[in-house]
């Protein structure tokens, strides 16, 4: 994933910026702690930017912005952590391969399409139905390594694309 970043908003809470780190790990890509710095700084040094937004201290959005193509996926969201998945940290160092399913496929696509690049790899990404249980989630995006969940777990509630980037 070419000069992608990931990045919280401001004053990030303990499990906001784990599950950063935790998807920096897995997606191989940088995290970078935000502090004072504006978007408009960050979007000046990378061309994609994931951006971690909390709700009641808790990751609850997740906006994946592609800075050229003056765009923004956005997707609200609910997760779980690796340590609470797997219980341990596991990194991903061989890029990322993809599976999804016949309903999840036009999520899928719609990743590739804001520059995540999938390869043959141990380490997948998948686009996963939800199960009957679940209510008010369209998808789950989980994480394996050698066919075995190390997280973290995204629930995807609702996906949105706009075409023009809104900076505050």
């Amino acid at each position: 994933m070419d000069n992608m970043i990931i990045t919280t908003s401001r004053k990030p809470s303990q499990r906001t910026r784990s599950f950063a780190n935790d998807l920096a790990r897995v997606l191989n890509i940088e995290y970078l702690t935000r502090g004072k710095t504006p978007l408009r700084e960050i979007f000046e040094s990378y061309d994609k930017v994931i951006l971690i937004e909390e709700f009641k201290g808790n990751p609850g959005k997740l906006k994946i912005y592609d800075v050229l193509g003056n765009r923004v996926l956005s997707m609200f969201i609910s997760i779980k952590l690796q340590k609470e998945v797997c219980g341990e940290k596991v990194y991903n160092t061989n890029g990322l391969a993809v599976e999804y399913t016949e309903n999840t496929k036009k999520y899928c696509d719609l990743f590739l399409d804001y520059g995540f690049k999938f390869v043959d790899s141990d380490f997948v990404m998948g686009f996963e139905d939800i199960p009957p249980t679940e209510k008010k989630v369209l998808f789950f995006i989980q994480f394996y390594k050698n066919d075995r969940k190390v997280g973290p777990l995204i629930r995807v509630k609702s996906i949105k694309t706009f075409d023009e980037i809104d900076i505050k």
